[in-house]
């Protein structure tokens, strides 16, 4: 099962934006974000939207503030998880596309 998800992860990266990763993710100003219980919950009130992101998506969002590429995120996901270089692109990969689609991104 864990195989499968990482299989899924690699495909959703392999599709994502050649030049994408290389861009530094800032979250929308006006998001509203709280660490509970080693989540992040994520108050969007323009869409009147609540997301809970796991841990993996917590160290990510933190990490969207316009100083990182997608790329130094995913070499710190790599020291800070212990995971290989190709999973850690594809899970920020994926994660980044998730929280754009949700548009909790600033727009580039």
């Amino acid at each position: 099962m864990i195989h499968d998800q990482i299989d899924g992860w690699r495909q959703a990266a392999s599709r994502f934006p050649e030049g994408r990763m290389a861009k530094h993710p800032t979250r929308r100003s006006d998001i509203t974000a709280r660490l509970v219980e080693g989540e992040m919950v994520v108050l969007d009130r323009e869409r009147d939207l609540v997301h809970q992101l796991n841990l993996t998506a917590t160290f990510i969002w933190q990490r969207c503030d316009g100083q990182c590429t997608g790329e130094e995120i995913a070499r710190q996901l790599v020291e800070a998880f212990d995971i290989d270089s190709r999973t850690a692109e594809a899970s920020v990969g994926l994660a980044l596309q998730q929280f754009e689609r949700l548009g909790l991104l600033e727009r580039a």
